[in-house]
């Protein structure tokens, strides 16, 4: 793949996106619908995003049975639409041009004046979000696209002008290749995505290419603590800074203070004190996320006291250790991680709460639980108690029988107390049959789960609404 230098969407008034829905989909919807173009679309379901879109006056139909595609200048795809989609095929057959979402963001991307990119295995939906927040919040009028709903904003995406671009950039499928930032946030790199690449090399090769695209003189900000990156980076020949949690990285934090859902922490920049941050967001991986948001902002001028002012209000994405409820007994957590690292990061930043943890985890894909099976076995071990479910798919297929039950047996082996298998659909019954329990009840995964997490909150808020001491 070839960094996109012009524009594919000029020429293009009227777009349809199939898979609008999606979360990075919805996201591009919305900055084109706002900037004049005649935007449609449809999706499997009618989903919560697809309400959105309508709100907004964008036409979107639900349903993939039938073909709702009229003739459009040019149509956009996610990952998750297949060539044997009915409306693929039909644009097909009236020669439509066809791009990816990828090279759609990346056309928009690679025009501004200032591009920020985020990528990496974890974090950079959050890292993202805040330095999406910050820019906004201190009138640098940004246009943003996250890979979830900023909680303050409850949406993905901040229409601004060309001056600053935030964008979340996927690196699951290699189209990180297609953009060429002035700026980019790498969060880690390890192995994730194996159906794609087939091994971390390959993996380091394409992020490499990405890096190599980076507009002159270009700069990489990257986590220190990450093995890979220390090794990546500084073979690129592109300008890098480093941050990460000990001294020796250009920026770092010491005296970190973690407690609930805030943490605080002291700023050095260069071996010189900074300033203090206090984040409304919980977990040591916040303060990492933190970091690299900080530093890339003092690149480009922002000066700390307006970045911490903004920081502390920022309360999260969505889906990314999300309160659903909250009372003094019992506390509802929604959260996106799914891979091995992100699972172990949540679960340490909510045992900090001080309360009995039970986790309802989702595998996530059959090629990822195949490939990374056995480093869940660990990843639960600070649970109090383990809920696994079936796997959510994400439409891939399953010709070698793929199971939870991969998971569960690296888990037992890791001598964890208390882990079972229940049905997704099952699990509110469960854990409502246990009587009053109190503690946090944290749903994990980044397929459906969070419905359930949802509909368990509202079960559980109507108890406490009829009576407040039962939970």
């Amino acid at each position: 793949m070839k960094p996109i230098r012009e524009s594919l969407l000029d020429s293009s008034r009227r777009i349809y996106f199939l898979g609008i829905g999606g979360v990075g989909m919805s996201g591009i919807a919305k900055v084109l619908h706002r900037r004049g173009f005649d935007v449609a679309g449809s999706d499997k379901v009618d989903s919560r995003a697809v309400r959105e879109l309508r709100a907004l006056g964008i036409p979107v139909q639900a349903g993939q049975e039938k073909i709702f595609l009229t003739e459009r200048d040019l149509v956009v795809y996610s990952s998750a639409i297949r060539f044997n989609h009915p409306e693929m095929i039909w644009a097909r057959e009236k020669n439509l041009p066809i791009i990816h979402r990828a090279q759609a963001l990346a056309s928009l991307f690679n025009q501004a004046e200032t591009s920020i990119g985020i990528t990496g295995t974890h974090g950079k939906t959050t890292t993202s979000g805040m330095i999406s927040f910050v820019l906004s919040e201190t009138r640098r009028h940004p246009t943003c696209l996250v890979g979830g709903d900023i909680v303050n904003l409850g949406s993905n995406a901040i229409y601004g002008g060309d001056e600053f671009f935030v964008a979340e950039v996927d690196e699951s499928d290699g189209s990180q290749e297609y953009y060429a930032p002035h700026y980019v946030v790498l969060t880690n790199l390890e192995e994730d995505h194996m159906d794609h690449y087939k091994d971390i090399e390959n993996l380091k090769k394409s992020m490499g290419r990405f890096l190599s695209n980076l507009k002159n003189p270009g700069l990489i900000v990257y986590s220190a603590e990450d093995p890979v990156l220390r090794q990546l980076v500084p073979v690129s020949g592109k300008p890098c800074i480093s941050y990460g949690l000990k001294p020796g990285a250009d920026v770092y934090a010491d005296r970190i203070r973690l407690e609930g859902f805030h943490s605080e922490f002291e700023v050095y920049h260069y071996g010189f004190y900074t300033g203090k941050v206090v984040l409304s967001v919980p977990g040591i991986h916040n303060v990492q996320n933190a970091l690299g948001a900080i530093a890339v902002l003092l690149e480009i001028g922002l000066d700390l006291d307006e970045i911490t002012e903004a920081l502390f209000r920022f309360r999260g994405a969505r889906r990314r250790l999300e309160v659903k409820f909250d009372s003094e007994r019992v506390v509802v957590i929604d959260d996106y991680a799914h891979h091995p690292a992100e699972v172990a990061a949540s679960i340490r930043a909510l045992t900090k709460l001080g309360k009995h943890l039970t986790v309802i985890f989702q595998p996530h894909r059959f090629s990822r639980t195949q490939y990374l099976g056995r480093q869940f076995g660990e990843a639960f071990r600070e649970a109090n108690e383990l809920i696994l479910t079936e796997i959510y798919g994400a439409g891939e297929e399953n010709p070698d029988n793929i199971t939870s039950e991969l998971i569960y047996n690296s888990v037992r082996e890791a001598k964890h107390p208390s882990v079972k298998m229940i049905s997704k659909d099952a699990v509110i019954d469960y854990l409502l049959s246990r009587g009053s329990r109190e503690g946090v009840i944290a749903f994990l995964g980044a397929g459906d789960i969070g419905e359930v997490a949802d509909e368990f909150a509202r079960r559980v808020k109507s108890t406490w609404s009829q009576d407040p001491a039962s939970v």
